[in-house]
């Protein structure tokens, strides 16, 4: 089949669905020709590159009611200056579909995200059967894109950072070295966000009712593509269930409301009922990959973290008592 899609028809459906009119066209005409849909940047070949489309995607107003994915942005200048400093987008993702399929399975290990990984293995004997098992689960979300210029800033003040994170990847990577696994970078930026994710599930968990099960983190990080820089954080409910799917998340996300939550998150991270033991820990939980960060303070339900909650650490966020502006929601430039 061949041809060009009208452009006036391209405009109609665009302005149903809340979408590009451009990238729908492009989008339209590529599959018209027999090619694959998929991003104009270049193709999808490991998770980082899937998290970018993603990324790009969470941080655009799209969608309406009646489509799969709705978005809207939250306006800055509604929220506190404080905020505002920290997050550059604040986003509202009413709607949202999470398809969940079984590709493969391994032993012992898992494939670390990479697609067509040698050690994962099919599920079928028979080589006909061309599906998987899969659910459609749909809930809703808050995307936070942090302010770029702030984390340099941040990063570039507190030398001491690199150093902490530093023996924490050192020990992260050593026990992956031991299981034969690829040495994976984790930077300060990553570990920062991780951990507030955390922490803002925890606190999401009692404003809104959720059982912390019930939520999840996606968290947005370029650890090889430095040229296309992520920094965003999605907190979801995608649940079987109804639970999570009523609208309290986004609401607990709107500008009367959100300043509220963050700073209880941030508050109840200063203290843990195992301090001082686990804000001057060097290292604890699996691998010892996380420094002060245990079951009073920041891990969550295993289902609701990417990370098997490893790869924390609150002083990061609040500080530790020697040093408070070490964190970066103590920080200030």
């Amino acid at each position: 089949m061949s041809g060009q899609v009208a452009p006036e028809r391209c405009e109609i459906v665009a302005g149903m669905r809340h979408l590009s009119t451009e990238d729908l066209r492009v989008a339209a005409n590529r599959k018209l020709a027999g090619q694959l849909v998929q991003s104009s940047v270049r193709a999808n070949t490991d998770e980082e590159q899937y998290r970018q489309n993603e990324f790009e995607a969470l941080g655009t107003e799209r969608g309406g009611e009646k489509t799969d994915l709705f978005i809207k942005k939250g306006k800055l200048e509604d929220y506190p200056p404080e905020l505002t400093r920290r997050f550059s987008k604040v986003c509202l993702v009413h709607k949202l579909r999470e398809t969940r399929a079984l590709s493969g399975f391994t032993r012992i290990l898992p494939p670390d995200g990479q697609i067509g990984s040698d050690r994962l293995q099919e599920l079928k004997l028979d080589l006909s059967i061309d599906w998987l098992p899969a659910i459609v689960v749909r809930g809703e979300g808050l995307f936070l894109e942090f302010n770029s210029a702030q984390l340099e800033r941040w990063l570039t003040a507190k030398p001491e950072i690199q150093k902490r994170v530093g023996e924490l990847n050192q020990r992260y990577n050593s026990g992956r070295t031991l299981r034969g696994q690829e040495q994976r970078p984790i930077s300060p930026k990553f570990v920062m966000m991780h951990t507030f994710a955390h922490v803002l599930i925890n606190q999401l968990s009692f404003d809104c009712g959720y059982g912390s099960a019930s939520l999840r983190e996606r968290i947005y990080c370029d650890f090889k593509d430095q040229s296309h820089a992520m920094q965003g954080v999605l907190i979801y409910t995608a649940s079987g269930d109804s639970e999570g799917t009523m609208g309290g998340l986004v609401r607990q996300g709107q500008a009367d409301r959100f300043e509220a939550t963050l700073l209880r998150a941030i508050r109840n991270a200063r203290w843990c009922s195992s301090d001082p033991v686990c804000i001057e820990s060097g290292g604890q939980g699996a691998d010892n990959s996380n420094l002060a960060a245990c079951h009073g303070c920041c891990l969550l339900p295993e289902t609701s973290c990417e990370e098997g909650n490893r790869l924390l650490d609150r002083a990061l966020l609040v500080g530790t008592p020697e040093n408070p502006n070490l964190g970066f929601f103590n920080f200030d430039s």
